[in-house]
């Protein structure tokens, strides 16, 4: 009965995670270049063009403030 239960929640959890990343799509990206050096932050990332990435980085002003000036 409890591994029925444990399954069902980690199910769930994919399922949620999935949702999360269906949303906002960019969110892996910017959860990826908050530890990054400002100049490579800067750079746009491989899939994106140079108009999109500065629309990405207009999305997370906290992380990309060095940037959008």
């Amino acid at each position: 009965m409890n591994t029925k239960i444990i399954l069902y929640i980690l199910i769930g959890l994919v399922i949620l995670s999935l949702i999360i990343a269906t949303f906002f799509p960019g969110m892996i990206q910017a959860w990826r270049d908050s530890g990054k050096s400002g100049e490579d932050i800067c750079k746009h990332s491989p899939g994106y063009t140079e108009e999109a990435w500065r629309e990405h980085m207009s999305h997370h002003p906290d992380i990309y403030k060095d940037c959008l000036t």
